[in-house]
């Protein structure tokens, strides 16, 4: 081969070379591409997680190898969130059924409402100036393939067994509750409630259950789903407060009852759900349902859509922050959406 010819190979096998994934990252979010920021910016900022909970009025102290500190979106008594990991980039809380890593959590209590706002918010409350330069973000080369789409995911189902757990629990409930059981009285004493707000919550693929947890002489009420069972802890001030025997929510509690009607009260725990049944706000028109924690989930926007949507979430910070956060994932899919506090 001659020289001339060697080094067109050579510069043949250079032009060839792989596209790496740090040039062809971009950030997408609900299926559009946003502006980008350079890989190398966003993870500067990821172990920041503890500054920017700090920043935001946080306080953490460390527990073994994580920090805890009371939850920043519902009113937390004893600490229930924590930063883990180990470089301590992630976050959660049980009882709000929330996980996520710095820009999450600005979007979770309402700083922002897309990627690109929640980048700006965290770089912001740490005082790092945003990249402005070209060579500063990260473009995709022309030349890289477009990427296929990710096949769906299954719809979530319970196994044979789960679903005769969740059968036995709703079982148990009705024979407690036409049985003229003690326990029931218990319960609705403990709510707040009388037994017809119970018999009204009991029907439908969402409803009421009871189970008896181990080392416990007596069963605990559970929040039936379609597609899960979640027990309430009796006891004020236990840990953990709901825990899922089986299964998670895939809709909001008592969807069905709001598939067909105009408006739907939204409330933050099923709970609250039932004290807005017992003060007679389900009509023909509107219906109450409610989130399992302090948030809704993204995938559920489009239940929404077209409806007059009330957010009934507590009046205190967390309420706050976490109407703002509901609020802008409904944006755009329900046709009006208001806020209820108590006494209105």
């Amino acid at each position: 081969m001659s020289a001339t010819h060697e080094k067109a190979a050579a510069a043949s096998k250079q032009t060839a070379a792989p596209i790496t994934k740090k040039q062809t990252q971009r950030i997408v979010l609900s299926g559009r591409l946003q502006e980008p920021f350079s890989p190398e910016f966003l993870n500067s900022l990821r172990p920041r997680l503890a500054d920017y909970l700090a920043a935001r009025g946080v306080e953490l102290r460390k527990q073994g190898n994580r920090l805890v500190g009371r939850c920043p979106a519902h009113d937390d008594r004893s600490p229930s969130f924590a930063v883990f990991g180990s470089r301590q980039e992630t976050c959660g809380c049980f009882p709000c059924d929330f996980t996520g890593d710095v820009f999450a959590v600005s979007e979770w209590l309402g700083r922002s409402a897309s990627f690109p706002e929640a980048v700006r918010d965290v770089a912001s409350a740490l005082g790092i100036p945003l990249p402005n330069s070209p060579a500063e973000t990260a473009t995709r080369p022309r030349t890289a393939p477009p990427r296929p789409p990710k096949p769906p995911e299954p719809p979530f189902t319970l196994s044979i067994a789960e679903r005769e757990t969740v059968h036995t629990a709703r079982l148990a409930f009705s024979d407690a509750f036409w049985g003229e059981e003690k326990i029931v009285d218990d319960i609705a004493a403990s709510l707040g409630l009388d037994r017809e707000t119970l018999r009204v919550a009991a029907w439908g693929s969402s409803g009421l259950g009871l189970a008896c947890p181990r080392n416990s002489s007596k069963p605990w009420l559970c929040y039936a789903y379609p597609e899960g069972l979640k027990w309430r802890n009796p006891h004020p001030g236990r840990k953990p407060r709901f825990q899922w025997i089986v299964g998670k929510a895939t809709t909001p509690w008592r969807w069905e009852w709001a598939r067909e009607k105009e408006t739907v009260y939204v409330t933050e725990g099923e709970s609250d759900c039932l004290a807005l049944i017992a003060a007679g706000m389900e009509t023909e028109t509107a219906a109450c349902v409610a989130t399992p924690g302090t948030s809704l989930r993204r995938e559920w926007a489009s239940l929404f859509t077209g409806k007059r949507v009330v957010l009934c979430f507590d009046s205190d910070q967390a309420g706050r922050a976490a109407t703002a956060t509901v609020a802008a994932i409904l944006k755009g899919h329900a046709r009006e959406i208001l806020t209820w506090r108590a006494g209105q």
